[in-house]
């Protein structure tokens, strides 16, 4: 999957491609001891038709941009992310505050989870969230269901 546009396998359209291709063999053998001729035109690609810039080292695709350059960026990216998340923790064990980062795919039952978490702890701590998500606020109205504060950052098709 390409982590710049989201793209993956059965999401690609390539423009001007929009004919189907049927994938079986020429020749059609049957219980008895000969075979049929299988008779219709084929189409053949173009070169280059198969590629998909995802492939190279960065797994993306961005015009202009070489596959090398385009690791050495999430490279910088993911090291400032490092340096924020490093500074998080130190601001969070100075204040007293105990924190987790819940991650895992998608329905694999993180807000499930929390939410019975939240509820069985609601009164022995002060409790509270910020939720990440691609497009909604169904996790963090959950969430807040329980009485915890909730803070919903929605990231679009960036990673969250």
């Amino acid at each position: 999957m390409c982590t710049v546009c989201g793209c993956g396998e059965g999401e690609t359209r390539v423009e001007g491609h929009t004919h189907k291709h049927d994938h079986h063999e020429h020749e059609h053998k049957h219980p008895h001891d000969h075979s049929h001729e299988h008779n219709h035109s084929h189409h053949n690609h173009a070169k280059g038709d198969d590629l998909h810039y995802g492939k190279g080292a960065a797994h993306a695709h961005a015009p202009g941009l070489s596959q090398t350059r385009m690791v050495e960026i999430e490279k910088n990216i993911l090291g400032k992310n490092d340096q924020y998340a490093n500074e998080n923790r130190r601001f969070f064990n100075d204040q007293g505050v105990f924190t987790l980062n819940l991650v895992s795919s998608p329905g694999s039952g993180k807000t499930t989870l929390l939410t019975r978490t939240l509820t069985d702890l609601k009164d022995e701590l002060p409790l509270s969230v910020i939720e990440g998500d691609q497009e909604t606020t169904h996790d963090a109205d959950r969430i807040r269901e329980t009485g915890a504060a909730a803070i919903q950052i929605n990231t679009g098709k960036g990673c969250h």
